[in-house]
């Protein structure tokens, strides 16, 4: 990481030390626009602390995000002056996400925290440095005492609020940036709508963009890459994924790792991950530097020695598609995307867009199973998508499972629902 500190000291990024601290202290350390000391961690119990901090961190956002360091005081013209190590431990993180999420509107998200230990004989305290993200939803409004809002900036090593001529400016820039975020997006889209040929089979297309992509990001690591060929590398977010849904027992999860094991060949600012020749089902799937993901999964499936006419089968209809694979290839999808913005440190969440591309002589035809005799439905049952509606959310694939699922079966359902399906098999809350 690349913060203030090193640029005081005239350092390559890299990772902050005790000594390296000491040692801005000494050459004078300032606040500045986006650097703030702060020496003790406030008591995050008290209301005017918690309304303190919600403005410290709007303030940030709202200037193209900074870093606060909590344990350092700072003496006249704020030049850092003493170190007071800080006891912190993951319940102090967790108020500080709840303040930028709750008492801060619109919500910040994707702060970071870094504890630099202090010593041995330190009782396990520690320096706290806190990065606030330059935001794509500025303006944002801190709560202060009687439910009021402002909407606090910052102005070199200060903090005032901002006019009525900023916040306009603030809101016409966040109008602007959301245009420019939409362009993107449709682009990368439009993109995976291309990654595989509609007239081998009815393919599911998704692109997932972060709020905030990595700038100047170096390459994805080869060696991480090849790990993502490989979906049993990340079995363990879709097994534990899988352990918070109610699996129809007939639906066998090891249908799971069919877009798997296949090639990878590096493109322009990404890898390519992509089926083997000899693979029955096609895939593509592109890791792109700055933490965007895209991808095609064919939902076609080929049933040797049954033939077409076959109401019971799906033998050789390139439009007709398992409505539980579309569950299976979102699953297979959002694994991948949770570690690749693990390994990119991609916080903030994304936006995404998903669509069905099918061959455009014949409409896109999704069957489904009767739960009770789990016998395939008549394909005059289903609904005909004659041009299907992509569909766009926002889901954090960092977060917690349990609030992940819920976007997720909405998304499912928008796409599955366009195909007269009522119902999910998979990732199906409770109240189906």
């Amino acid at each position: 990481m690349f913060t203030p500190i090193h640029r005081a000291l005239g350092l390559e990024p890299g990772n902050l030390t005790l000594e390296l601290i000491e040692k801005a202290i000494e050459a004078g350390l300032k606040e500045t626009a986006d650097f703030d000391m702060k020496r003790v961690i406030p008591d995050l119990k008290a209301d005017k602390s918690k309304q303190e901090v919600a403005k410290d961190i709007a303030a940030m956002a709202n200037s193209g995000g900074g870093w606060i360091i909590y344990g350092v005081g700072e003496g006249k013209a704020d030049i850092a002056e003493s170190i007071h190590p800080c006891e912190w431990e993951a319940k102090e993180e967790q108020q500080m996400l709840t303040i930028a999420y709750t008492k801060i509107d619109p919500p910040v998200v994707g702060l970071e925290f870094n504890k630099i230990s202090c010593g041995e004989n330190s009782d396990e305290k520690y320096l706290v440095l806190m990065h606030i993200p330059d935001s794509p939803d500025a303006p944002h409004f801190a709560r202060a005492e009687k439910n009021n809002f402002s909407a606090p900036r910052r102005n070199g090593p200060h903090t005032n609020l901002m006019t009525y001529r900023d916040i306009e400016r603030g809101f016409r820039e966040r109008i602007q940036r959301g245009v420019e975020q939409e362009k993107t997006l449709q682009g990368y889209f439009e993109e995976a709508t291309e990654a595989l040929n509609p007239e081998q089979g009815v393919f599911l297309a998704i692109a997932a963009v972060p709020v905030t992509p990595k700038i100047s990001a170096n390459s994805v690591d080869r060696d991480a890459a090849i790990q993502h060929t490989n979906p049993w590398a990340y079995s363990y977010f879709m097994t534990s994924f899988l352990g918070n849904c109610p699996i129809e027992p007939q639906v066998s999860t090891n249908g799971m790792f069919i877009w798997g094991g296949g090639d990878i060949i590096k493109g322009m600012r990404r890898w390519v991950l992509r089926n083997s020749a000899q693979a029955t089902a096609k895939y593509r799937k592109h890791l792109h530097d700055d933490g965007t993901l895209t991808g095609g999964y064919c939902l076609r499936r080929n049933v040797r020695g049954v033939q077409s006419t076959s109401e019971q089968y799906l033998a050789g209809e390139i439009n007709h598609c398992y409505s539980f694979d579309v569950e299976k290839a979102l699953i297979d999808f959002f694994s991948l995307l949770r570690e690749h913005a693990q390994e990119r440190s991609v916080p903030g969440g994304f936006h995404i867009r998903v669509g069905l591309v099918g061959d455009a002589n014949s409409p896109i035809i999704l069957r489904t199973h009767d739960k009770s005799t789990w016998n395939l439905m008549f394909e005059s049952e289903p609904e005909p998508i004659k041009r299907f509606q992509p569909v766009s959310t926002f889901i954090d694939p960092l977060a917690p499972i349990e609030d992940i699922l819920p976007p997720l079966r909405a998304l499912a359902l928008d796409i599955v629902n366009q195909g007269g399906i009522q119902n999910l098999q998979i990732i199906a809350g409770e109240e189906s």
